[in-house]
């Protein structure tokens, strides 16, 4: 029970007038947008970071339990306090603290609209990519608690994708900053990834760093009109496996085109059994073939018109429609149940027939409006909940939907996340061992069990013991222990752990010196039997490998059809594996356009330090069941377990590569990047390399369709030419080797590679200040201004020049890892710097947690853990 004295606390520490216990203010907060309602005792409103620690430490002492929440249009009843405890409402979160074009991100408090966010970036010709539905009443912290996507993360990804950083109250009542505004992530593990889609059960965030990016030149919207849903649902894989990437393919059925035109007419027509509205945007150039191209697949896929908005009113129009979609359905009955589910694309039209028999099973009629290009269904089920029966029915049928689209190879959530309302719907993707293993993830964060407690994660009879170890009850994840080389890793492990020992993951043995040095005692076990093709679809451009698959063999397998992985490793070497890049995490310049291997890791296994076989993740790209393991594990470099099969989101090879180069000196060559990092370009990376003199030649490249990349190219010599670089010329290369290979092999050869990190603005000082730090080792540099990193190489690094370089690192905001160096020095310092950093603390409560014995690469992590 809340005390008196408990409250006149919370009075003190924000004003009275921000402490709510009337009965009006606690009914406002007892509901988001599910069906669940439970009223919490007291509601709090801090205005800043430290009142909202102040409230935690409070919770605490009184041993009352609390969730953060913000306007409350979660639909599965993760805002709901369950406890009759705290609310701390974040509504006063509610500015924008600074927009950085040049450097592409945004620093905003987690109560501000994803609109209002929008808008403001919008003054600045850029935007924010992860756009919901709900984006006008939906909160900034409310979309990173449910990794929220939207029409356009077909393109550019979910929230996940577009958070470089925060800053977050721990359980305990600690601020902690989590990565920054560098697109290039501080090293260890994914922490920012850990937290979106958290549903606010690891911290409470209130402050967040956004990717932005430079709005595009042009965009084209067509509205594609279908009599039958199959021919709607095939004209999406057809597109999409043409290699055309639309910004947005959204589906509405007969019933939502009904609600919508009964509304507020947006020009779709009645008769239509569905729509689809299909959005290409990018240069003017080779934009309107992309959209005949795509017009050309859906006539030939059993469409009846394709209608293209002659103006920007006509595309507001139908965007109106779409967005305005879920609450237009409120005229058709007095309540609907949302459900969220993801299956894989080319399983859509069987997924809406399932859809379509259960609600004739339940006698309900539904609506379907979602998202096509992902597979992210969002089925809507009309009831009247002062309809006993029809309460129990659509809560049938909702699970017999998530049961259907699970069977069919996908996931229980895309988007809306798991709260309370789907907990038992986690037995149907993960096994018990799974879920107990998140579970102890959860207590490194909150030991005490008070932050947003009893939700994700189903609760245990009785309550606090582990789940017993049963499979998933419906999700058919091939591979595991059955997988070659497997079993037998599985053996060393539970060996090693029963003994006290310990062992190191490996692969080809090519980095088995990345990060920290091991523990002498630690026993080398080798993934290179793990070699099976364990799933390839590639109609839904999804691969499942085993670890010791090399590289070279995924990208020569999925060239067959014409596809490959967008990452080019730097100093992986031939024979490299997967597991390799699954578990250091390692990305080249193109990471600026393409991403790391985090964003394209869906899922993967792993051997814990029991010597289970633990799941994480699925094949279908959204997918908010449970947390986020999978981001997790990429990049832990074996030190919580050892990734056995990773599965890979590929793409559709580019018709050209071609890099856009000039030379001048470093200041004309930075601001030269800083104009490409704001132009209406696409530009795949950006970096420089030293030349005669004090000159560097500043490289850009472009990937993708050939007009539109000698479009591009054309753009930036002017560009380059412009900001005062002279020796202009473009180049073809090769896709998969890219243009700097050769240039990091002679990286490789000195001794010491320092990798740091730094916003593109600051990249000038760092290299300066780095330079003066290593005077007289003859250092050899790559600046990638696109990622925001510098490496340099040396022959010699001695402990004073260590201290200096890490110190002239952190003083620009920046952070470091030495990729590489001799034995001799690991042993008396920690690659990862000499200043330790505050999240550090965090990581080592989730090695604790996940591997309390030890068991995983002793030493390797921050701090020598």
């Amino acid at each position: 029970m809340v005390s008196e004295n408990f409250i006149r606390e919370l009075e003190s520490i924000v004003g009275a007038s921000h402490v709510a216990i009337s009965s009006t203010g606690i009914e406002l907060y007892s509901y988001d947008a599910s069906l669940i309602k439970s009223n919490p005792a007291v509601v709090v409103f801090p205005g800043d970071t430290q009142e909202v620690a102040q409230v935690v430490k409070a919770a605490n002492r009184e041993g009352v339990a609390y969730v953060a929440r913000g306007f409350g249009t979660n639909l599965s009843g993760g805002t709901i306090s369950v406890t009759e405890g705290l609310v701390i409402c974040m509504s006063r979160f509610n500015k924008i603290l600074g927009i950085y074009p040049e450097d592409r991100y945004a620093v905003v408090q987690p109560g501000k609209t994803n609109l209002e966010v929008q808008e403001a970036v919008g003054k600045h010709n850029c935007f924010y990519a992860p756009d919901p539905a709900s984006q006008k009443v939906s909160t900034l912290g409310g979309n990173v608690g449910e990794n929220s996507g939207g029409p356009l993360c077909l393109k550019y990804g979910v929230t996940s994708n577009h958070i470089l950083g925060m800053e977050m109250v721990t359980s305990d009542g600690e601020v902690v900053r989590v990565g920054g505004p560098v697109l290039d992530s501080i090293p260890g593990y994914d922490l920012r990834g850990l937290m979106v889609g958290s549903e606010g059960g690891l911290g409470i965030i209130t402050e967040l760093t956004l990717r932005i990016l430079p709005k595009t030149e042009t965009v084209i919207t067509m509205l594609a009109i279908y009599d039958d849903i199959p021919s709607a649902a095939n004209s999406v894989s057809r597109i999409i496996a043409a290699g055309i990437v639309p910004n947005t393919l959204e589906m509405m059925d007969a019933t939502v085109i009904e609600a919508v035109e009964s509304n507020k007419p947006c020009g779709y027509p009645r008769d239509a059994a569905a729509v689809l509205i299909i959005e290409v945007e990018g240069m003017k150039t080779g934009l309107k073939e992309q959209a005949d191209q795509i017009q050309e697949i859906c006539m030939a896929t059993g469409c009846r018109e394709v209608r293209v908005a002659g103006s920007e009113a006509e595309r507001a129009s139908l965007w109106a429609g779409r967005k305005g979609a879920f609450g237009a359905m409120a005229q058709l009955a007095p309540n609907y149940l949302v459900n969220d589910a993801c299956v894989p694309r080319t399983n859509l039209p069987e997924a809406l027939e399932e859809v379509a028999a259960i609600a004739d099973k339940y006698h309900f009629r539904c609506g379907n409006v979602f998202h096509a290009g992902d597979g992210n269904l969002h089925p809507l089920l009309l009831f009247d909940s002062r309809n006993e029966d029809d309460l129990k029915r659509v809560h049938k049928a909702g699970w017999d939907i998530m049961e259907a689209c699970v069977r069919l190879g996908g996931t229980i959530t895309g988007e809306h996340g798991v709260g309370r309302e789907k907990q038992e719907g986690m037995h149907l993707v993960f096994s018990g061992d799974d879920l107990n293993t998140q579970t102890r993830l959860k207590s490194a964060f909150d030991p005490n069990n008070k932050l947003n407690p009893d939700k994700v994660i189903p609760l245990s009879e009785p309550k606090g013991q582990p789940l017993p170890p049963t499979p998933p009850r419906t999700l058919k994840r091939p591979g595991g222990a059955s997988a070659s080389g497997v079993a037998e890793a599985m053996a060393e492990i539970k060996a090693a752990s029963a003994s006290g020992g310990s062992v190191i993951p490996v692969g080809a043995e090519l980095l088995e010196t990345y990060g920290n040095i091991c523990d002498a005692s630690a026993k080398p076990v080798k993934s290179l039997a793990m070699t099976d093709v364990i799933d390839y679809d590639h109609e839904n451009q999804v691969i499942t490998v085993g670890s010791g698959m090399s590289i070279d063999d995924l990208q020569a397998l999925v060239a067959e059809h014409n596809q490959w992985l967008p990452i080019r490793p730097p100093f992986f070497k031939d024979g490299s594996t997967m597991g390799a890049l699954a578990a250091t995490a390692v990305s080249g310049p193109e990471r600026m356009y393409y991403g790391a291997p985090r964003d394209f890791l869906m899922g993967l296994q792993y051997i814990d330090s029991e010597g289970k076989v633990i799941s994480t993740g699925g094949k279908v790209v959204k997918n908010v069941a449970g947390y986020d393991m999978t981001r997790l594990l990429c990049g832990s470099n074996g030190t919580l377990g050892m990734i056995t099969e990773g599965t890979w989101r590929i793409a559709t090879k580019p018709e050209l590569c071609t890099m856009t180069s000039g030379t001048g000196d470093l200041a004309s060559c930075s601001k030269a990047a800083v104009a490409l990092m704001t132009a209406n370009l696409f530009p795949v990376y950006i970096a420089a390399v030293p030349v005669e003199g004090d000159n560097w030649r500043l490289t850009t490249g472009f990937e993708g369709l050939t007009d539109v990349v000698r479009h591009q190219t054309d753009l930036t010599s002017a560009l380059l030419a412009k900001n005062g670089l002279t020796d202009i010329a473009d180049k073809d290369y090769d896709l998969l080797t890219g243009p700097f290979k050769e240039y990091f092999q002679g990286l490789d050869q000195k001794a010491y590679v320092i990798k740091a990190g730094a916003i593109t603005t600051k990249i000038p000082e760092l290299f300066n200040g780095l330079k003066m730090a290593l005077n007289g080792s003859q250092p050899e540099w790559f600046l990638d201004f696109g990622c925001g990193r510098i490496y340099v190489a040396v022959d010699t690094l001695d402990q004073q020049t260590y201290d200096a370089v890490c110190k002239k690192i952190a003083s620009v905001g920046g952070h470091i890892r030495v990729d590489k160096a001799p034995e001799a020095f690991k042993r008396s310092n920690d690659v990862y710097g000499t200043l330790p950093r505050p999240e550090w603390k965090l990581m080592h409560a989730i090695k604790k947690a996940l591997d309390p014995k030890g068991v995983f690469a002793p030493g390797r992590m921050q701090g020598k853990i």
